[in-house]
């Protein structure tokens, strides 16, 4: 019994025994795994690194440039500090960081990626935000708006309340009798007039006065003539059949009381409301001793909204010189008309032409010095900001590459090749930069010539209309 008791002792503690040394084992080879397991992941990690290391561009281009990432070790550089015009050094690196680098390191061989190895983690971090800025800027130029000249119907249309007014004063004196183009003055001074009235009719209450119509062109008749000054259709709104017959019944005989008729015309509208114009077909100057300047003045005088227009008919210079101050004196415009075909065009529409001050106004509005001169120092100013990033990065790299040397990282062969490289990139990135600020400067120089060639070209245009059409 007590043998038995003994035996079957012996086989337990045999069996704990076993089953010990099996647990052991396992625990063992569990680390070994584990250890093999963080050994694998840190070699993929490295090779990654190695990898992203090897993918970084060396820039040949401004897109590249542009697209440049931020150093790893740089991230914590302020924008402040990356463009400081006082070179910057490279701040300490920490224990991992030292290890990071001599372990990178150990897995470079060639002098090209130990390069791209400095960019992967010291590079500097303003440059695509500086360049997208740079490239994609534009100056932004006042570009005044050029209104140009249109052709329109003549009209008295308005949209004012009360409705406006023309009062036409129709020539007829000797002088009309003549002809032109084979045709007498007076009966295409009718033909158009009806046209004229025709067309300003449909949006303007109208009235016709006719002056020289009364005795002959002898001296004896000159009082009669200068003096007889009829509405022959009373303000009223346009109608052919009334219109028509009493145009078609004036006779040209006598002198020219242009002046007179102006008048008349004036005294005639003293209690008009609204927009008022008169429109006067003449062949000549005036010759009743009058002063059509001056009563062109007054019945403009003070009232924005009444102006004089005179259509010059087949005038000789001295006429033209006249009837040209009078349209002055009653703020309106003098349009010529050689011929019948010109009479009945000029009559019935002109050109719309911006005014002198219109013109003076968009020219001192044009870009001027200023301008350029604001446009080129913002340029400026992101090009200097550039220039002292490219400084401060060629600084720390050449800091970590004599850091590197010191150490015992790399021998004095490759840090003399990795310097070279340092600074090749700095002239290469210093050139690109100074080459980006030229072109933008001079984008904004043709941008300002090209607007003021277009404001010149438009004046050009404007004032040969006015002087045709004058």
């Amino acid at each position: 019994m007590n043998r038995l008791f003994t035996l079957l002792t012996i086989l337990l503690v045999l069996f704990l025994s076993a089953c010990s040394n099996e647990s052991q084992a396992g625990e063992e080879n569990k680390k070994i795994n584990d250890n093999q397991k963080i050994v694998t992941e840190e070699e993929n990690i490295e090779k990654e690194k190695l990898l992203a290391i090897e993918q970084i561009i060396i820039p040949t281009n401004l897109e590249e440039w542009k697209n440049s990432e931020p150093g790893l070790f740089s991230l914590d550089y302020s924008f402040e500090h990356e463009t400081s015009s006082w070179p910057k050094d490279a701040r300490e690196l920490t224990l991992d960081e030292q290890e990071e680098l001599k372990n990178t390191t150990d897995m470079i061989k060639d002098e090209e990626t130990l390069f791209k190895m400095l960019l992967y983690y010291f590079g500097s971090t303003v440059y695509s935000d500086l360049l997208d800025k740079q490239m994609n800027y534009v100056a932004v130029l006042n570009e005044p708006y050029l209104p140009e000249p249109t052709k329109e119907t003549i009209s008295g249309g308005s949209n004012e309340e009360v409705t406006p007014k023309s009062m036409l004063l129709l020539d007829a004196s000797s002088s009309m009798l003549l002809s032109v183009d084979g045709k007498q003055k007076m009966g295409i001074a009718k033909t158009a007039m009806k046209r004229f009235a025709k067309t300003i009719g449909a949006s303007s209450e109208v009235s016709l006065f006719v002056y020289g119509h009364a005795g002959t062109q002898e001296d004896k008749d000159k009082e009669l003539s200068c003096t007889k000054i009829d509405e022959i259709y009373p303000m009223q709104s346009y109608s052919t059949d009334k219109f028509d017959p009493v145009v078609d019944d004036v006779a040209a005989k006598g002198w020219t009381p242009l002046a007179a008729a102006i008048k008349t015309a004036n005294e005639a509208s003293k209690n008009y409301e609204g927009a008022l114009t008169v429109y006067i077909v003449s062949d000549g100057a005036e010759t009743c001793d009058g002063d059509p300047i001056k009563e062109a003045e007054e019945f403009a005088k003070g009232n924005e909204n009444r102006q004089v227009n005179i259509i010059g008919f087949n005038v000789d210079q001295k006429g033209q010189d006249q009837l040209k101050a009078v349209a002055e004196a009653g703020k309106g415009e003098y349009i010529s008309a050689e011929n019948s075909d010109e009479l009945n065009i000029s009559i019935e529409e002109k050109w719309v032409i911006p005014s002198v001050l219109d013109v003076s106004y968009i020219q001192l509005n044009a870009p001027n010095g200023f301008a350029i001169s604001n446009a080129q120092y913002d340029i400026s100013k992101i090009s200097l900001s550039l220039s002292f990033a490219i400084s401060n990065e060629r600084n720390r790299l050449s800091q970590m590459v004599t850091w590197m040397e010191t150490e015992e990282i790399i021998s004095a062969q490759q840090a003399e090749a990795l310097q070279t490289k340092v600074q090749e990139r700095k002239d290469t990135l210093s050139k690109w930069n100074d080459d980006l600020s030229e072109s933008k400067k001079q984008t904004v120089e043709n941008e300002y010539n090209r607007i003021h060639q277009k404001i010149k070209a438009w004046t050009d245009e404007v004032n040969k209309l006015r002087s045709e059409q004058s």
